[in-house]
């Protein structure tokens, strides 16, 4: 029993293929293609035609894998740029046209519940943390947003998203003028007075722990403190390490961070915007330490 998803994303489009093994999914098929619908979308409002007909090719070559691997049950997702494109329903027509695809826009509050769910139903989770006897804001940071769940001994009390994704504070720093001083304390700014309501009901909702979600950039902490072993795919991330992480990166240029780190450069580009989230997410938390996922 085989199913796939298809992913839309602000900064690259993405397919995963997975088929049952017991109680457990095993991944057989994952690619990435590296498309910038954020780019355009976030800065000038809309998708490009040049833009949308490079998703249209990356979803004809998906569509030859799916049949390739004979999955017949498959979603096709789109969130933040895809949702916020003046555009918007142009795009979604010429994909469904060109390759059959019908693109589901998912809300903040589709993404959480999706999370909320992987978290509460997850026998890796389960095993590795007691997620249903503990209160938590859990955040799951993408290229447009940081999207915010906060559950109560596994009960969703709130959802909420901020215009805050790694792609966003990448162009928000490019149209800033001043020393790297200046504009690193523009964007801690900003990035505060988005998360001041969170911060200000933190004291109320009695968090135990903050879990950050985050499938792009917390690969490559391993190469930045390389000291630091993480053999797990769930891990707590000190503060210390985060003060140490984020200074290291503010040293270089997107350029120098991918020499000499080997990231890929559209990670490099935008993991300044992930290192500074991560770090007020300590804002948000009395302990010494939040989870990575």
């Amino acid at each position: 029993m085989r199913a796939a998803v298809i992913d839309v994303g602000s900064s690259s489009i993405k397919l995963i293929v997975g088929e049952l093994e017991g109680d457990d999914i095993k991944i057989i098929e994952t690619l990435k293609n590296v498309i910038p619908i954020g780019k355009h979308a976030f800065l000038k409002g809309k998708v490009p035609q040049g833009i949308i007909n490079q998703t249209i090719g990356v979803l004809e070559k998906y569509k030859q894998v799916l049949q390739e691997l004979d999955v017949e049950d498959y979603s096709v997702i789109a969130t933040t740029a895809v949702r916020e494109a003046r555009n918007r329903d142009i795009f979604l027509d010429t994909v469904f046209r060109k390759t059959g695809f019908k693109i589901e826009v998912l809300n903040v509050g589709d993404v959480v519940y999706y999370i909320d769910s992987f978290l509460s139903h997850s026998n890796k989770i389960k095993k590795a943390y007691p997620i249903r006897e503990k209160n938590l804001l859990i955040g799951e940071l993408g290229a447009g947003s940081l999207d915010i769940s906060v559950m109560e001994k596994g009960n969703t009390l709130m959802n909420i998203g901020f215009p805050i994704g790694t792609l966003r504070l990448a162009q928000l720093m490019a149209g800033l003028d001043g020393s790297i001083e200046e504009i690193y304390g523009a964007v801690e700014e900003y990035i505060e007075h988005e998360i001041k309501y969170l911060q200000q009901m933190s004291p109320k909702l009695n968090v135990d722990d903050v879990i950050l979600i985050d499938e792009n950039y917390s690969v490559y902490l391993q190469n930045i403190l390389p000291n630091k072993r993480r053999d797990s795919n769930f891990f707590q991330f000190k503060k210390s390490e985060s003060d140490e992480f984020l200074a290291r990166l503010r040293e270089r240029n997107a350029t120098e961070i991918a020499r000499d780190y080997k990231i890929p450069t559209d990670i490099s580009e935008t993991i300044v915007g992930y290192a500074s989230i991560l770090n007020s997410l300590f804002k948000l938390t009395n302990k010494e330490s939040i989870y990575i996922l």
